[in-house]
């Protein structure tokens, strides 16, 4: 063998020998340390423990193979397991820079990723451990290394929450994640892949490229059908409403650039939620309260970090529906959406939000639009109650913000198919200004009616209303408006006053003008069409919404002001009073309305409908000094001529008139439906002439009336439930003078927030006011008439008696000195009964007869004697009474047996109507002996009725042939 052979073979001897060396070091040394050494590191550096089925080095390939591995966390409990795991060292890390891997991959993971109670997480030894004492390392070279191949899929990642306070968990399934050529060397971009389920169904899909070197990023982002339920899950404990279901839909292409200063941007991005169900988590207390939304899709999403800017292309949202309501001070959706505030801690003050910080991102949305949405909303403060506003659509166009312009913008909606409302216009989101254009049509005023003041005793029963016009803005808050617009059709029943009803046609308007920072308000016209309403002086001379407005400012001030400072508190400087609104109304026009006047203040009740009605009223207005002119011509019935005219200043304070209002030639034959339903009476011949002026001033009533009726003749009686039982031809006889003229002149005054009004026409005035009283109180005119205090009409008799006592006698004797002033009075007289105690003094007395009877002595009875005891026992005895109870039960005493017969002795309803009918007799033989005549006199049977007030006496009524 030639030297140069020898050489040859001591190398190659040598390399063989090598490579046995170094498969026994591998197969002896590598695969027995790598089967032991992680499973004691694990075990003394981290309390865990490390279980696998085998760990294989593959000398020829230079692989490390794991399988079927499991890692428990510190306590015992799993952490994380895996089918199989490789690493595969490349040979090219000889030659190249760095390390060089041909593949990682890691299959059939399974991790649990926990917080723990403490907040930490079980992952945390693992961590580096870096102290606050030791100085930040400086930014250093990544390590070269190169991996062709790094793969890894997990069967789940699970994530549990214990500092959670409902212990919150979730997963993600199907994990898998590759990319080619990952290196950090290598400037080329690598191809990357990730991909995941998620708890519910949905998924992640993450593709892309990626170059470490040039710190480079760029790929697509998309998340499928992603479950909602889980993230409103963790958020469960701070809210109280529920998510029952719900879907995110994510896609987006992006790019990352860290080589210098971060950059990133978004492009062709879309956002879609679908399917939300938001419902209360206790819907017992939160009925009829949620929100449904069929999508939200938010398109055409660009994102630039580096002149901060987001483009959002439109915001669609479809089918949105809110259901809630509000009963006084809350509001369900409200309480559904946001959570209880904590309580403030005592001794600590809150804090004053901070301010906010400039922002160098801009905002530019292209479109926003709402389509077919839909509220449905309860609340005490409409009839129905229920308003459902469908459909609801509204668009946005080019909001930028900061605001650089106005942004376009539009709505409109139905409520309950019935009213509409249109908004079109610009806004400027930045200074709050901007220009708004609004249209009303078709809204039922009846809707609002619960809105009505209780003082009103008022309710709409018609009415609809429509408006358009525009709103200019100003810092978000109106700095003027105008519109004109129409209430038609309206009506409005006022309770508590009979036949009243106020209504109209039409009221329309046009030229309004509201600047609320200038607090005032101008009307260029109003026409009032059609109206028909009611002016009702009452008895005391005030008229009706007066009284009603006074009674409500009573009962405000009777009411206790809960912010008044309290004895000792600290006092609350007076906050400097607002000015106040003024307001202009210079022309109303009316046409074709009805006035139905009423004027109880007078001694005859006075009633008239005024109509076609038709004139002006100039220059309403609140300023000092300025007087509305009323000039106003109708006729009532359409043939006697009334005017209304004069000066008011019902705006101002205090308000003021000067009105006069003149009847002429009122044919009062025409007024039969009246008389002959509230008098009884027609009316034959007459014709009346009413002049009546109205003053006030400061506060006082000042009122001349005068009233004619000339030639007055009554009718034949007319059947009228409602009609007064009045003496009314002697009332009309009293009052009409020798030319068969009646003229009575009512002066009335007084104090229109203290009515104490006194009437005047000493002679007319005061018979009329007697009149009306013995109609209403006949029995207090006829003790007056006596000077007696007494209620005449009933006299009471004692339980069981028909024996006049004292006081009975001296009521009659003043009833009959009256009745000899009123010789053509008649008094129909009528027993009654209190069943109860007179059938117990009735059943007395006859127990007491049948004991004398029986033949007992008075004495006997009073004091019980040995024959009353006796004569006891016989009648109990004869007593169908069942057996007492138990062999031993004790028979009554003498004194119980007498009340159990007494109790039982029978009182025959003959005996009853016999005490009544006694009760009157008495009654009318006392009156007779008093000097009244008989024939003036009689009994008749007590009505039975059961709204009487049971008692023991009689009762009397007066009649007049």
């Amino acid at each position: 063998m030639t030297s140069g052979g020898q050489s040859v073979y001591r190398v190659v001897k040598g390399l063989l020998f090598a490579w046995v060396v170094y498969l026994a070091c591998s197969v002896l040394i590598v695969l027995p340390a790598l089967n032991i050494l992680p499973h004691r590191f694990l075990q003394d550096h981290y309390g865990r423990q490390l279980g696998t089925e085998l760990i294989l080095f593959n000398p020829f390939t230079l692989a490390v193979e794991v399988r079927e591995a499991t890692l428990s966390e510190p306590e015992g409990g799993p952490f994380l397991a895996f089918s199989h795991a490789e690493v595969n060292l490349s040979l090219a890390s000889l030659a190249g820079r760095g390390l060089v891997l041909d593949g990682v991959a890691l299959d059939g993971l399974d991790l649990h990723l926990r917080r723990q109670a403490g907040g930490a997480l079980n992952i945390a030894d693992f961590l580096p451990q870096n102290s606050d004492s030791e100085p930040a390392e400086k930014d250093t070279a990544l390590p070269g290394i190169t991996i062709g191949e790094l793969s890894l899929d997990a069967t789940r990642i699970a994530v549990t929450d214990h500092l959670h306070p409902d212990t919150y968990s979730t997963h993600l399934d199907g994990f898998s994640f590759a990319i080619t050529d990952l290196s950090t060397v290598k400037p080329g971009g690598q191809p990357y892949q990730l991909r995941a389920g998620t708890e519910g169904g949905g998924e992640l899909r993450w593709e892309g490229e990626l170059s470490i070197p040039a710190g480079q990023s760029s790929g697509h982002l998309q998340l499928k059908h992603i479950d909602l339920r889980p993230a409103l899950r963790f958020a469960g404990p701070w809210v109280a409403f529920e998510l029952h279901s719900g879907q995110l839909d994510l896609g987006l292409d992006y790019t990352v650039d860290w080589s210098e200063a971060l950059r990133y941007t978004v492009a062709g991005g879309a956002l879609t939620l679908s399917d939300i169900t938001l419902a209360p988590e206790q819907v017992a207390q939160l009925p009829d309260t949620g929100i449904t939304l069929q999508t939200l899709q938010v398109t055409g999403v660009a994102v630039d970090s580096t002149p901060q800017t987001v483009t959002l292309d439109r915001l669609g949202i479809n089918g949105l529906t809110v259901e809630g309501w509000s009963e006084g001070n809350r509001v369900s959706l409200t309480d559904m959406l946001l959570p209880v505030a904590a309580e403030q801690a005592p001794g600590t003050t809150p804090q004053a939000p901070a301010e906010p910080t400039e922002m160098g991102w801009t905002l530019r949305l292209k479109l926003a639009a709402l389509q077919q949405g839909e509220l449905r909303w309860r609340s005490e403060f409409t009839d129905p109650a229920l308003l459902r506003f469908t459909p609801v659509t509204a668009e946005l166009r080019n909001l930028h913000w900061p605001a650089t312009a106005p942004s376009a913008l539009t709505l409109s909606l139905k409520v309950n198919d019935a009213a509409r409302v249109d908004l079109a216009g610009a806004l400027h989101a930045g200074d709050g200004s901007g220009d708004i254009a609004f249209a009303l049509e078709a809204l039922p005023l009846a809707w609002f009616a619960p809105n009505l003041p209780d003082v009103l005793q008022a309710r709409i029963s018609s009415g609809e209303a429509r408006t358009s016009g525009t709103v200019q803005l100003l810092n978000f808050f109106p700095e003027s408006i105008t519109a004109d617009g129409a209430v038609s059709d309206f009506s409005m029943r006022l309770r508590g006053a009979e036949n009243a009803l106020t209504r109209w046609d039409s009221v329309s308007w046009t030229g309004l003008a509201v600047q609320p920072e200038a607090r005032s308000v101008n009307l260029a016209e109003l026409h009032i069409e059609g109206y028909e309403g009611q002016l009702h002086i009452e008895e005391d001379g005030q008229i009706n919404l007066q009284r009603l407005l006074a009674e409500n400012a009573a009962n405000s001030a009777e009411a206790p002001d809960g912010d008044a400072p309290q004895d000792g508190g600290e006092a609350v400087a007076a906050a400097e009073p607002e000015a106040a609104w003024t307001a202009d109304l210079p022309a109303i026009f009316v046409a074709n309305s009805t006035l139905d006047f009423l004027d109880e203040s007078l001694p005859i009740r006075f009633r008239a409908v005024i109509g076609d009605l038709d004139g002006t009223l100039s220059n309403l207005s609140t300023r000092p000094g300025q007087a509305l002119t009323v000039d106003l011509k109708g006729s009532v019935d359409g043939y006697a001529p009334v005017t209304l005219e004069g000066t008011a200043r019902p705006l101002q304070s205090p308000p003021a008139l000067d009105l006069a209002l003149h009847f002429r030639g009122l044919d009062m034959s025409r007024l039969t439906p009246y008389s002959g339903t509230y008098a009884g009476y027609a009316i034959e011949d007459g014709v009346m002439t009413a002049d009546l002026q109205y003053g006030l001033e400061d506060d006082r009533l000042q009122g001349n009336n005068q009233i004619v009726i000339k030639q007055l003749q009554l009718g034949e009686r007319v059947d009228s439930s409602k009609a007064m039982d009045l003496p009314l031809r002697l009332g009309i006889a009293l009052l009409t003078d020798s030319n068969g003229v009646i003229d009575i002149a009512v002066p009335v005054s007084g104090d229109v927030n203290n009515p104490q009004f006194s009437l005047g026409s000493v002679i007319a005035g005061a018979f009329v006011n007697l009149l009306t009283k013995a109609v209403t109180a006949p029995f207090a005119l006829l003790a007056n008439l006596v000077g007696s205090s007494e209620d005449l009409d009933t006299v009471d008799y004692a339980a069981g008696s028909s024996a006049l006592d004292t006081h009975g006698e001296g009521k009659l004797r003043d009833l009959a000195a009256a009745m000899q002033q009123r010789p053509e009075l008649h008094l129909q007289i009528s027993g009654r009964l209190e069943l109860d105690s007179d059938r117990t003094q009735l059943q007395r007395q006859l127990f007491d007869a049948a004991l004398l009877e029986a033949g007992l002595a008075v004495e006997d009875i009073r004091d019980r004697t040995r024959a009353w005891e006796d004569t006891i026992r016989d009648l109990y005895g004869g007593l169908a009474l069942p057996p007492p109870n138990g062999e031993t039960a004790d028979a009554p005493s003498v004194l119980q047996q007498a009340r159990i017969v007494r109790d039982q002795w029978p009182v025959p309803d003959a005996a009853l109507v016999q005490l009544a009918q006694q009760r009157a007799a008495t009654t009318r033989d006392f009156l007779l002996q008093t000097g009244v005549d008989a024939l003036r006199l009689e009994i008749v049977p007590a009505e039975n009725s059961d709204t009487a007030e049971p008692f023991s006496g009689v009762e009397l009524a007066i009649t007049v042939d």
